[in-house]
């Protein structure tokens, strides 16, 4: 009876601690990391003034968890779709496709992930970097270096083309409409990476 106690009492703290992390986003998405409120975020999940620090020791201990669950969630959704796929250009098209997915149907999220990005803190800045590593890796690994090794693509510093690419995507990320859609399409803004990606101009990427 204890352990079932513990499991439903761990239960409701994990459902508590999401709330939380959901209004967070919300409330950074608005109003960014230095206009958000504590007090707001505590009210928007439905509990008292305050409560965020039982969860929480502060604004930016709550920052830096939201970054890390979102980047989670968001390396996952991409991976889940894409790794499948043997093909560079089309693991490349997947990411875009996948991503952009995520993003409008997490707009809130997307939105504190690319303004951060783009923000003065550093130190939380760093956080974000260091989140989204395992895509980072895998973006290098799978699509750019094995493009190279299949002679898809030219002979790229590694690391260069991987940050393109991702500067391409936050950006991408970024032109979301009213309604939380991106205007962009995924597959011609792949293409346009693949452009700069392929060996050879006249190589029709057959995506």
């Amino acid at each position: 009876m204890a352990r079932l106690s513990k499991a439903v009492r761990d239960t409701a703290l994990a459902e508590s601690r999401q709330r939380l992390l959901d209004a967070a986003a919300n409330e950074f998405a608005s109003e960014g990391y230095a206009g958000a409120n504590i007090n707001r975020i505590s009210l928007a999940a439905g509990f008292a003034k305050g409560t965020v620090y039982n969860y929480f020791p502060s604004k930016r201990d709550l920052m830096l968890a939201l970054i890390d669950v979102v980047a989670c969630a968001h390396t996952e959704a991409v991976l889940q779709q894409v790794e499948s796929e043997q093909d560079p250009a089309r693991r490349l098209e997947g990411f875009f496709r996948a991503g952009f997915a995520f993003v409008e149907q997490h707009s809130a999220q997307a939105r504190v992930i690319v303004n951060t990005v783009y923000g003065p803190d550093a130190e939380i800045r760093e956080r974000v970097y260091k989140a989204y590593e395992r895509l980072f890796t895998w973006i290098a690994k799978d699509i750019v270096e094995a493009g190279i090794a299949r002679g898809d693509f030219q002979m790229l510093d590694t690391n260069l083309a991987t940050a393109l690419t991702m500067t391409v995507y936050l950006g991408s990320c970024s032109q979301l409409d009213s309604k939380g859609k991106i205007w962009l399409d995924p597959s011609q803004v792949a293409h346009f990476v693949l452009d700069g990606l392929c060996a050879r101009t006249d190589s029709p990427n057959k995506i």
